[in-house]
């Protein structure tokens, strides 16, 4: 009987692993609160480094930097809720947060700017997923950038390809 439980037990550890192994391999459509954080930490060490607005929101934008990730993308804005940048499309800056259909656009703006004066945090929202062409919850990280706010977001629900 014991060696049965043993027996059982090795199967059990080995089936484990293959589930492991097998989910490892999963890649999600959409980014992770944990990605849309590093990404922001990445776009602070870039502000650090260059301390240049203009290259900063310049290279934030730039294709070629790699500020965005599937869905995510790194986002400047100022007080007015102006896109200075937005992480690999150009075509997006100089645009209105307010303009968002859907949207209480200046009411999101207030509670970002109001996160962000407080405490590096979370901003909550529902918006229209172009992609999905449905309204969903999502939810941005940002963090204040002198008088700036830089920001990334991800949808609340996640799906596996």
């Amino acid at each position: 009987m014991v060696e049965q439980a043993v027996t059982q037990a090795a199967n059990l550890k080995r089936r484990a692993a293959t589930l492991v192994e097998g989910f490892s391999q999963f890649k999600l459509q959409q980014g992770t609160p944990d990605e849309a954080m590093a990404l922001v930490e990445r776009a602070m060490q870039h502000w650090q480094r260059t301390r240049s607005r203009e290259s900063f929101v310049r290279d934030i934008t730039d294709p070629g930097k790699g500020f965005f990730d599937r869905d995510m993308y790194v986002f400047v804005l100022d007080r007015r809720g102006t896109y200075l940048s937005f992480g690999g499309n150009p075509a997006k800056v100089g645009t209105l947060v307010q303009d968002i259909p859907g949207i209480d656009g200046q009411g999101l703006v207030d509670d970002i700017f109001g996160q962000a004066a407080r405490e590096p945090g979370w901003v909550e929202y529902d918006i229209n997923n172009p992609t999905t062409g449905r309204v969903q919850s999502k939810m941005s990280f940002v963090q204040a950038a002198d008088d700036l706010v830089v920001g990334c977001g991800v949808y609340k629900n996640l799906a596996l390809t």
